[in-house]
């Protein structure tokens, strides 16, 4: 039986490699955000203190081939628009598998509103949109796994998902993970 979302997987996918190797500058917000430092372009050496390596719990992730694989470092970066009405569908889908697997969502919005589901958003800019969006249509929602240590970035989906492709994406985008030998 044909898969509907094989093509879209598939596209998502070949474009991974391009995001693997694409320049981290127009991260920076999210870097930034992360951190909790302010955005700079070029970093001041002389004002920063050392400081130590947080320490983090592992965050747990199965794999359908039983595979357990640790995704402290991983975080969804997600586009919305604020009148989208996909996004409002898929925002709370999103949300709540997020929250239960421990991982972090990073949003950007297009109109540079939020929603009752994500209210704290950031407003996207043709950095980020070249970044993320170079072979993908500018669509919302649309989202991306992103590591939060090397910035390797994998196109995870596109559209309002149900709880089940999500789950299956998110496999599938962290197999691949594994597959690339970047997680």
């Amino acid at each position: 039986m044909w898969n509907r979302t094989a093509p879209l997987a598939g596209a998502l996918l070949s474009c991974a490699y391009f995001m693997l190797v694409a320049g981290a500058l127009t991260l920076l917000p999210l870097v930034s955000a992360l951190a909790g430092t302010p955005v700079t372009t070029t970093p001041n050496v002389q004002q920063r203190e050392p400081s130590a390596a947080p320490t983090s719990s592992p965050v747990w992730f199965r794999l359908a081939d039983g595979r357990t694989i640790d995704i402290q470092h991983w975080q969804v970066v997600h586009f919305i628009r604020s009148d989208c009405p996909y996004c409002h569908r898929f925002n709370p889908v999103l949300r709540d598998m997020a929250d239960r697997l421990g991982l972090k969502v990073f949003v950007y919005s297009f109109d540079g509103v939020g929603d009752a589901v994500f209210p704290d958003v950031l407003p996207t800019n043709d950095a980020v949109l070249e970044q993320f969006f170079a072979e993908l249509p500018k669509v919302t929602p649309t989202d991306f796994l992103v590591n939060t240590q090397t910035l390797v970035t994998i196109p995870l989906a596109q559209g309002a998902l149900t709880e089940v492709a999500l789950s299956q994406r998110l496999d599938e985008s962290f197999g691949l993970a594994v597959r690339l030998g970047v997680l």
